[in-house]
């Protein structure tokens, strides 16, 4: 089949070997062809993120090359939120496919189940950053095997944030090449907070203004508490600036290469569903993993990756997707919310505050 597997040990991106739990044969240009030596230039070359609590070195169940980035994953026996969903077949790849006909696909396996006692979270956030630059190092390799094919991203959660690691980094670098070899990053409930990702599109956007990657942010008020979650154990920022995360209200609306998509919006529903794009599963209070699990999810994802022109943000916009997302904490009962909006804006005046 035509896909590639990773583990990343420290900043390396290397190949993935279920039976060594630890570094492997660091990855090549020879070792990606011979993966994938026929891809069409129609196809796309998707590079795969999870987030947190994911190890390719850890027990089978933690492990997303045994369960979302398989084919035929492993499940635990109460999979109550149904995380366990196959990430390539939903995305229109084939185990059967040996020489990358329906495209390449890449699983970036990186350490972010930590195995320390306190702050598990904080350190797989800064773990983040060394899987941005093996995930860089990986694009590089790609280019060279693939000249003028763009690299698509997929990530969960924090995936999100080794992608805009990754961008930060090329843009710090001034890789004019590897910016624009970045086709499209689809962004699943992206835990990062919205000030870094603005920074990072800033960076982005002062090197490579002609052509840059294109980022549809799929957010959902279902995840409000694991946003919060994202802004509560976050490591503080050496910054004044409200912690919020992208999740709570976007990155606001009519930027370029961005693009808010709240997938449990009924308007957003309706607009995806008279295009075609039917996603299903009811409302629900909370949920990390509907980003994906929803039926259809996935199945839109493949869409925006392989029907390139119809899915582009140009026309999305053209066709007047909805990118006004409803307000937050809309899914908590009313007492809930009028709580957690009064404590929200009073945190907001506190950060507001110089100095």
């Amino acid at each position: 089949m035509a896909m590639l597997r990773l583990a990343v040990a420290d900043e390396t991106p290397r190949l993935y070997d279920p039976e060594k739990k630890g570094p492997t044969v660091a990855l090549t240009s020879d070792i990606i062809r011979d993966i994938a030596p026929n891809v069409p230039a129609q196809m796309p070359i998707v590079i795969l993120i999870h987030g947190y609590r994911y190890d390719p070195f850890a027990a089978p169940l933690a492990d997303p090359h045994q369960t979302i980035f398989s084919f035929d994953p492993l499940r635990p026996r109460n999979d109550r939120w149904q995380k366990t969903e196959s990430w390539p077949l939903g995305l229109g790849f084939s185990p059967d496919d040996t020489m990358g006909y329906d495209g390449l696909c890449i699983g970036f396996g990186w350490r972010s189940r930590p195995d320390t006692r306190f702050g598990r979270f904080c350190t797989a956030y800064a773990n983040a950053e060394d899987a941005g630059r093996a995930l860089l190092r990986t694009v590089e390799l790609l280019v060279r095997v693939y000249p003028g094919h763009p690299i698509d991203f997929v990530a969960h959660s924090l995936g999100a944030r080794v992608v805009l690691c990754a961008i930060r980094l090329a843009a710090e670098r001034r890789r004019h090449d590897l910016l624009q070899a970045i086709g499209r990053a689809i962004m699943l409930g992206p835990a990062e907070l919205a000030f870094v990702a603005r920074r990072t599109l800033a960076d982005m956007e002062a090197v490579s203004r002609r052509r840059s990657p294109m980022i549809y942010a799929i957010l959902a008020r279902e995840n409000d508490v694991f946003d919060a979650l994202l802004e509560h154990f976050a490591p503080t920022m050496p910054t004044n600036r409200p912690r919020l995360g992208i999740g709570a209200t976007g990155l606001g609306t009519g930027r370029r290469n961005w693009l808010n998509i709240q997938l449990d919006h009924p308007e957003t529903l309706s607009w995806l569903a008279e295009r075609g794009a039917t996603i299903g599963g009811g409302a629900r209070r909370a949920c990390h993993w509907g980003v994906y699990n929803r039926p259809g999810a996935l199945s839109l994802y493949a869409a925006i990756l392989r029907d390139r022109p119809r899915w582009s943000l140009a026309v999305m916009r053209e066709e007047g997707v909805p990118e006004d997302l409803e307000p937050r904490w809309s899914r908590l009962p009313w007492f809930l919310r009028r709580r957690r909006a009064r404590q929200e804006e009073k945190d907001f005046m506190i950060n507001s505050l110089p100095g």
